[in-house]
């Protein structure tokens, strides 16, 4: 039912199985007793056979399926949680925008009315209870160079969700002062809900009392401080700002990131202004990013509730700040309507590897962006926030909801090049191979850019086995004059090589640039890479050379000056080092490192970090013969079964095979050759896991299966070095006495 009320989504068949599994299971009749409420419930969930009941083997299947429903039910207590998660109940107030504003009060009524609207919709904001569409949304949802057309506002803020707007002019009263005239008029019928009339003697005095006024009419408190301790007292400041805001969202950032500054000059302590400058001038110049960042983060204090959670939590969560999760969720829950709150809070939770919290988020801020992103002109904020949806649920390994996802994307956007490019990646994860080359030649037709697809073709052949002709494709493009395309071939090429097992031709690419079959990259071209040469040292048996590279780059990553970074580069480092340590024996520095990692890997947002140690832990129990043990922590240190750290799974794989409990090795093992080709799934190679899923095949009863993965080991280590070449035997023997 959740699943299909928030996710437009019908269960998995394996959750149906599992229904229909447990229904079977627990059809016995049991004696009738009345239901008592009041009646306390077990704590243990295990069940607990009667004498000569059913054999420790069925004991542990309904324990296990117990435990998978108990984990259904989680998931739809998740999402109902996250769907009544707000401020206290209260009446139901409408979405409100503010339109134009004319200020018949200056000379400049066009500059002026822009300042009074960003003025007056950051303080109705400020009331605790009412939902406002901020002015930058606005502005976001209006297509370049119709800002002054008649009709743009109240369009932009139909896109937006809003049912009501403000409208009104600022003028001179009759007895000295001002008079600010304000309509709230809905969206929908035209016809005016209220009016205010205020008086004052400034601008700011006038937006403060609209603002009383307005709450008063809705029941609700006013702000206790005035709109310039939240923004600014600089009139000019303000102008500056509200133009700098005009020119960011027609995505002139040189103008935006100008114009900021001019604000700040008129008044340093303009918390907003500071933002905007930290995030058009991190564009321009990413060498001026930390100095704008630490400005914008001393003055969010300044700033409304809503722009200061915005701030820390934008600034926060790339920087992997655990304090990013306060910011984030306060947003989303205090602003609802808000959608730049639902992404924020989805990506945090994303981070930290809660996947129905991040997934439900997501939706809803997909919901509150579609009817802003629905015309051809508009920027597609649901796009973006679909884009994370296919991540996440790719993460998630549940390929068939990241792939709708993506077509949710292309209803939005048919002709987007990045759209039908993830399709097809989506495509290859499932190995339908056919559909995904249609969706990449649909995507190239559309594509401004040559050559915008080679780097998702090039992994594309490392799923299927084609090493002969990636590695032609690569030859030629390590002589393309583009640099990035040079180090884009030699990249994908030593992954190929590892595949093969052709460790002595990948290491010379690596540390010397020599070309297999003859060649030399570029001294230009040839760029340190300590990461493949660890890789490699692990993966040919040199842990002693391995412990030194992952050690050393572990010593880069304590260098960056981010802690949030800088924890999850240390934790992930060390950890490949400690795999080191543990394949040459020396168990007493894993449980060292161990210790390190877990007291660490925390200090950063991203929830694989924290995880880790639960993984060195899990060498050392299957390494000391405790696989029951060992399993427990593998499952404890996984944050994604497909884009996590696939060595995880490989590892978790060989302690379920040594307790004979095939089936169950599968799964992890089918997971990681669902994920991605690089990144976190770098750190073993697909050979690898292909071989030991035949073994699991085979164990299991599996032969047609097993013998498909065989095949793939065969094809893969014909080149290979002589190590390789002994385990090649060994698939190619299974596959003459249980083959045809």
């Amino acid at each position: 039912a959740a699943l299909r009320r928030d996710l437009d989504a019908p269960p998995e068949p394996e959750v149906r199985e599992l229904l229909e599994r447990l229904r079977a299971e627990h059809s016995q009749p049991v004696p009738h007793r009345e239901a008592r409420w009041t009646e306390s419930v077990p704590t243990d969930l295990t069940p607990t056979p009667p004498s000569g009941g059913p054999p420790a083997a069925v004991s542990r299947r309904r324990t296990a399926l117990l435990r998978a429903a108990a984990g259904a039910l989680l998931l739809a207590a998740t999402f109902a949680a996250w769907r009544w998660t707000r401020p206290p109940a209260g009446p139901e107030f409408p979405l409100i925008a503010v339109g134009s504003l004319r200020d018949g009060a200056t000379r400049d009524s066009t500059r002026s009315g822009g300042v009074l609207t960003d003025m007056l919709a950051t303080s109705l904001a400020r009331i605790y209870g009412l939902s406002v569409v901020a002015n930058s949304r606005l502005l976001e949802l209006i297509p370049r160079g119709t800002d002054t057309v008649p009709g743009t506002l109240p369009d932009a803020a139909r896109r937006a969700g809003a049912s009501e707007i403000l409208e009104g002019e600022l003028g001179f009263a009759s007895d000295g002062g001002l008079r600010f005239e304000l309509r709230r008029v809905d969206l929908r019928s035209g016809v005016v809900r209220h009016g205010y009339s205020v008086r004052a003697f400034d601008r700011y005095a006038a937006v403060d009392s609209a603002t009383a006024a307005i709450a008063r009419d809705f029941g609700l408190a006013a702000p206790t401080k005035p709109i310039a301790d939240v923004s600014t007292s600089s009139p000019i400041a303000y102008g500056l700002y509200e133009e700098g805001l005009r020119s960011f969202f027609q995505y002139d950032v040189a103008a935006a990131y100008r114009l900021m500054e001019a604000a700040l000059e008129n008044d340093s302590t303009f918390a907003m202004a500071a933002y905007y400058a930290w995030r058009s001038g991190a564009l321009l110049n990413g060498l001026t990013e930390p100095s704008l960042r630490e400005r914008a983060i001393r003055l969010a204090p300044r700033a409304p509730d809503r722009e200061r959670l915005l701030i820390f939590g934008r600034i926060l969560v790339p920087l992997e700040d655990p304090a990013a999760l306060a910011p984030a969720e306060s947003l989303a829950i205090r602003f609802p309507a808000d959608p730049d709150g639902q992404e924020l809070f989805g990506v945090v939770q994303q981070y930290r590897g809660d996947y129905p919290a991040a997934a439900a988020a997501y939706r809803r801020a997909v919901a509150l962006d579609s009817a802003g992103s629905a015309k051809p002109d508009a920027v597609c904020h649901a796009c973006e926030r679909l884009h994370h949806l296919f991540d996440l649920y790719s993460s998630w390994d549940s390929m068939p909801a990241a792939e709708r996802a993506v077509r949710s994307w292309i209803r939005f956007r048919p002709r987007s090049p990045e759209a039908l490019g993830v399709l097809a990646e989506i495509r290859w994860r499932q190995e339908r191979w056919d559909e995904a080359e249609a969706a990449l030649r649909r995507a190239d037709s559309v594509s401004e850019r040559r050559n915008d697809f080679d780097a998702a073709r090039f992994r594309a052949a490392i799923r299927r086995g084609k090493y002969d002709e990636l590695g032609q494709a690569a030859a030629l493009a390590l002589a393309d004059p583009a640099r990035d395309r040079r180090s884009e071939a030699r990249w994908v090429w030593l992954i190929a090589l590892r595949n093969q097992g052709r460790l002595r031709e990948a290491m010379a690419l690596a540390k010397e640039g020599r070309i297999p079959g003859g060649g030399q990259v570029s001294a230009e071209s040839l760029e340190p890479d300590g990461i493949n040469q660890a890789i490699v040292a692990f993966e040919g048996g040199d842990h002693a050379a391995a412990v030194r590279g992952f050690r050393a780059l572990a010593a880069n990553a304590a260098a960056i000056d981010a802690p949030g970074h800088r924890a999850r580069g240390v934790v992930w480092n060390l950890t490949h080092a400690a795999a080191a340590y543990a394949a040459a024996g020396d168990t007493a520095t894993v449980r060292r490192l161990a210790d390190s990692v877990e007291m660490i890997g925390p200090r950063s947002l991203f929830g694989r970090s924290s995880r880790l140690h639960h993984f060195l832990r899990g060498l050392l129990l299957s390494r000391g013969g405790r696989h029951a043990e060992a399993v427990e922590a593998y499952r404890r240190a996984e944050y994604s079964p497909t884009m996590g750290y696939t060595r995880i799974n490989y590892e978790l794989a060989r302690s379920l095979l040594t307790l004979n409990r095939a089936p169950e090795a599968v799964l992890p093992l089918r997971a990681a050759l669902r994920g991605g080709i690089d990144g976190s799934n770098l750190y073993i190679t697909r050979t690898e896991l292909h071989e030991l899923l035949a073994q699991a095949f085979a164990a299991a009863g599996q032969r047609d299966s097993a013998a498909a993965h065989y095949r793939e080991v065969a094809a893969a280590w014909e080149k290979a070095d002589s190590p390789f070449q002994a385990r090649r035997r060994v698939a190619l023997d299974w596959l003459a006495r249980n083959t045809p």
